[in-house]
């Protein structure tokens, strides 16, 4: 709003005749754009600032374990897709049989990971190219600037369980208490990086 109310005085200035003033108050405009693009990105880039569409995750899923199918489901280095909760989980099962369990949704615009690449660990976001580490959510490269939530697993009688990382959930927690002992604060905070337990 400065830069075009600087703007749009410029312009005046310039139809009336004032063109040294009209020019200042075009440059400050240019000013205000500059510094108001440098800031933004660096809240977006540098600070991790930047929308995250997984938030929800850990206030939608219950606690304790979900059983997802058997073990058979999972083809070895494949995505598949369940849902836990109303909340879409993608699954991938290693050849050696270890599981990883993370958030669907791209932390970044909500992009289906389970239609991604996977590859070296991690899973790529065919959406925009966000690739996050299958252990423990944690994003390797942008544009998302938020990990995903991810989900401890374990195999009961041929059964694939899986609950929220407990660490995951006790920073929510912890925020949660933040907010209401500040009255008016969002919100926020990066998810704990934490590696994944496996039965």
């Amino acid at each position: 709003m400065t830069a075009v109310a600087l703007y749009a005085t410029s312009l005046t200035c310039r139809l009336t005749g004032r063109h040294t003033s009209g020019r200042a108050l075009g440059l400050l405009g240019l000013t205000a754009v500059g510094v108001g693009g440098t800031l933004g990105g660096h809240l977006a880039y540098r600070q991790a600032s930047g929308a995250n569409h997984a938030e929800e995750v850990p206030h939608v899923v219950a606690e304790g374990w979900h059983r997802i199918g058997n073990v058979d489901e999972f083809p070895a280095e494949r995505a598949v897709r369940r849902t836990v909760d109303d909340v879409p989980v993608l699954v991938v099962r290693e050849t050696g049989g270890t599981v990883h369990a993370l958030a669907d949704r791209c932390s970044h615009l909500a992009g289906p990971l389970s239609e991604g690449t996977i590859a070296d660990g991690c899973v790529q976001c065919f959406w925009h190219g966000s690739v996050f580490r299958l252990s423990d959510g944690w994003n390797v490269r942008g544009p998302a600037t938020a990990p995903q939530p991810a989900f401890d697993t374990r195999i009961t009688d041929g059964h694939v369980e899986i609950r929220l990382r407990q660490d995951d959930r006790a920073e929510d927690a912890d925020n949660s208490r933040k907010s209401e002992r500040q009255p008016g604060a969002e919100k926020g905070g990066v998810p704990h990086r934490s590696s994944g337990r496996h039965a």
